[in-house]
């Protein structure tokens, strides 16, 4: 019986490892987080092909501006999208690779910069150059 036991609990735990490998490599926390009234991607569907619909998240709102994140399902993707109401533009945005670095995707128009980073992403050299955190997740320029 103890036998059986043991061999019980690494699978239980070998059965969660992925799942938190995971979470960690995005290093988004706002993903793992349940949906919110607020989570609703003000954007056209077809922005979301190849992403995960359920992990739009709304990461901040400044003014007029909303900026959200998504994610592929394998979570090895992610993007940041500004949407501006008074914008004829719409939306600003774009995917990187959730990767060791801690800059996941820079997007840069002539009327936006911005950043999407790893939650504990040293930013210090970025805010030198003049770039500001907004949020745990963004920076902009």
């Amino acid at each position: 019986m103890k036998r059986r036991m043991l061999m019980a609990v690494p699978l239980i735990f070998g059965g969660l490892l992925p799942i938190a490998a995971c979470s960690q490599a995005l290093g988004i926390p706002a993903v793992d987080r349940p949906a919110g009234e607020a989570d609703h991607w003000p954007g056209a569907d077809e922005q979301l092909e190849g992403l995960d619909a359920g992990s739009v998240r709304l990461l901040f709102s400044q003014g007029s501006a909303d900026y959200f994140a998504v994610a592929s399902a394998d979570q090895l993707t992610a993007c940041l999208y500004k949407f501006e109401e008074d914008s004829s533009q719409g939306s600003v945005g774009g995917c990187g690779a959730t990767g060791g670095s801690d800059v996941i995707v820079e997007v840069s128009t002539p009327k936006t910069k911005m950043m999407l980073v790893r939650s504990g992403a040293d930013t210090a050299e970025l805010e030198q150059a003049g770039w500001m955190r907004i949020h745990e997740n963004i920076v902009v320029f």
